[in-house]
């Protein structure tokens, strides 16, 4: 379990900027710098391999996935949220709607949004990789921002009663009933929901999501052709995915710079890896063009990366959320 507690840090500026960092793998956080912060609001995040639950109890603030972030990160989950109190606004694709107290709502990670988190209140959610929700017809995309009262029907109330035991369970389960709660807390995600054919389902969306994996799952290798014959797509829709990107190989180098730039920064002190092999291992030709490109990205050399360097400067628990994310 991740776990943020906020009742002994005194200064109320500080604790904002700990609940930011806590959430900065999922959401982009802005509040007002003078908004108090309770000392008794909290983050819990509980890895059940399968899924992930998360409770919170928040304040005044506005939490956003942005198609930056998204393009960033490459997660293709859903989010199923419980409102245990207060109320919140959520805007999607233009249009805004509010949650109230037991209300249900359902998020595709992969698509923008904004919460607007007027007083605060207290939440539980279930963040379930995309495949596993094979019991939904059409794709889980069409619910996004999608409402549900729990009393729509038995089901959803139960998946409401579900979450709440949920949170209770977690705090004593061993392991092995953590995996079985995982399970049945995924079947009843697909028992409860069975999606409508609707046009907003992001079809372009969910392939960026998948195209831009297979990417960084082979940064050395990977080229379009490739992409075209996994994908099953022609040269035009593919560069089409990557427009605001600069063009997709535009993408493809900057991943790989990326992903050098966090192999140098996070290497302990004195084993450092080699610019030669590091350049070869991200999929440059040589070393002189990978030090060519990774100077113009950063400003600096490779070799002038230094540990203060950091590409993911904030708590390194929120690293850890993030990589539990891609291992479900």
């Amino acid at each position: 379990m991740i776990e943020y507690l906020f009742q002994n840090i005194a200064d109320n500026n500080t604790r904002q900027r700990a609940w930011i960092d806590g959430l900065a793998d999922l959401f982009e956080v802005r509040c007002e710098q003078d908004v108090f912060v309770p000392q008794t609001v909290y983050q819990r995040y509980y890895n059940l391999k399968k899924m992930m639950f998360t409770e919170a109890d928040g304040f005044k603030q506005v939490a956003e996935r942005k198609s930056s972030q998204i393009a960033n990160q490459n997660i293709d989950h859903i989010c199923i949220s419980l409102q245990l109190s207060g109320q919140k606004k959520i805007a999607t694709g233009g249009c805004v709607s509010e949650i109230g107290q037991e209300m249900l709502v359902v998020f595709d990670l992969s698509q923008e949004l904004s919460i607007d988190r007027a007083g605060g209140g207290a939440e539980l959610g279930a963040i379930v990789p995309r495949r596993v929700l094979d019991a939904w017809r059409g794709d889980p995309s069409s619910w996004h921002g999608r409402i549900i009262p729990p009393t729509t029907t038995p089901l959803t109330l139960l998946l409401a009663d579900h979450l709440k035991g949920l949170r209770t369970c977690l705090r004593t389960a061993a392991p092995l009933q953590k995996d079985r709660l995982a399970e049945a807390s995924i079947a009843l995600c697909n028992a409860a929901f069975v999606a409508e054919s609707d046009s907003a389902y992001n079809h372009t969306g969910v392939l960026g999501i998948a195209v831009r994996q297979a990417i960084d799952r082979n940064l050395a290798t990977i080229d379009a052709e490739t992409l075209m014959a996994k994908f099953g797509l022609s040269r035009t829709p593919l560069y089409k995915l990557f427009e605001a990107d600069g063009g997709v190989y535009a993408y493809i180098r900057s991943r790989r710079l990326a992903h050098a730039m966090q192999q140098i920064a996070s290497a302990p002190g004195g084993r450092r890896p080699k610019i030669a092999q590091l350049a070869f291992e991200s999929g440059f030709e040589n070393e002189q063009v990978f030090s060519r490109a990774f100077r113009r990205k950063y400003g600096l050399n490779p070799s002038e990366v230094d540990a203060t360097y950091q590409v993911c400067p904030h708590d390194d628990r929120a690293s850890r959320l993030m990589s539990w994310l891609r291992e479900l």
